[in-house]
Formats: C-alpha cells, sequence, structure tokens
C-alpha cells in the first residue's frame, strides 16, 4: 500500500506557523539579497542561526523553498558543518580553544572542568537547555590563552576556578 507524504511529513505551513513571523521576515530579507549568488546558502543559513539562534526545521524548508534548492542539499549542509546547529536552541554557548598555544595554555584542565560542571560532553545541550558546550579549534585570541568564549564574548586568562564561577553563573 502506497504512503501518503501528507500523513509522514509535517505541512510546511505547520513548519513556518511554528516560527517567529518577524524572524521568518528576516530570514526572508536575507533570501531575497542572496539569491542567485555563489555563497547563498551559506550567507543564508548564518543569518538564519543568527536571527533564530539554531536552523528549526521550518527555517530550513523556507531556504529550500527560497534559494530553489532541493531540500536534502539544505538539510545536508546544515548538519554536516559543526557550527550550524539543527539540536535545537539553548540559551548560552560556551566555547572552549583547543589550538596548540591554548592547548600548552591549559585548555585541556577547562575541558575537564567544563565537562564536570555541565555534565555535559563537548557538542551537547545541557539537559535544561541552558548551555551549548562546544570545544573549538581557534577563537583567535592566542595571546590571551587559554581562550573561552561565552555567547561570542571573548574571556581572557580563564582558568578552571573562572570557569566553575561563570558556569555556576550561567547555570542561575
Amino acid at each position: 500500500m502506497p504512503f501518503d507524504k501528507d500523513e509522514i511529513l509535517p505541512s510546511v505551513q505547520a513548519l513556518y506557523d511554528a516560527l517567529d513571523p518577524h524572524k521568518l521576515k528576516e530570514l526572508d530579507h536575507a533570501i531575497a539579497r542572496w539569491k542567485g549568488k555563489p555563497t547563498a546558502l551559506l550567507q543564508v543559513m548564518h543569518v538564519a542561526q543568527e536571527v533564530f539562534t539554531w536552523l528549526p526545521e521550518g527555517a530550513l524548508e523556507r531556504i529550500s523553498r527560497g534559494l530553489d534548492l532541493p531540500r536534502a542539499q539544505v538539510f545536508g549542509f546544515a548538519t554536516f558543518y559543526d557550527h550550524f546547529y539543527t539540536d535545537g536552541p539553548a540559551r548560552h554557548t560556551l566555547r572552549i580553544c583547543q589550538s596548540i598555544s591554548c592547548y600548552l595554555r591549559g585548555a585541556p584542565e577547562l575541558i575537564a572542568t567544563a565537562r564536570k560542571e555541565l555534565g555535559v560532553k563537548p557538542g551537547e545541550i545541557t539537559p535544561d537547555g541552558g548551555v551549548r558546550f562546544e570545544c573549538v579549534s581557534c577563537l583567535g585570541q592566542c595571546d590571551g590563552g587559554p581562550s573561552v568564549s561565552i555567547d561570542d564574548e571573548p574571556q581572557h586568562g580563564m582558568t578552571p576556578d573562572k570557569l566553575r564561577k561563570l558556569i555556576r553563573e550561567l547555570k542561575a
């Protein structure tokens, strides 16, 4: 017996309805601005993530239709790159640099501290949705390492004790 795709896939309108209309308008503006340009998908994905703080299915569908790209291409692009989030929003993002200079200045201890304090591994979100924890290859703050950023704000001269305090403030 053939299946009815409408019974399996949520309607496109339902996906759009789940999103803030003002945010959708910003996304539509980015789509119109970049459509037809070679880097359109990358640019629009960055705008979508900035607007929504992650890439909800409705936004990906809107991008697919707006740029006239196959759904699989857009969803594949979103899930291939680590800096795009399809797993839901988090209130805060904690990034720890693990470049060689930060590594030598104590990044492994910071990573261990964050894992213990947050109760999650790098690449995960705390169960309450409070903090997304990431290890990145470079934050561009090599002179002040080991480098950490909270919501894209650099934190210099980080120590395990300072990080514990920051994490507790994020959780409060």
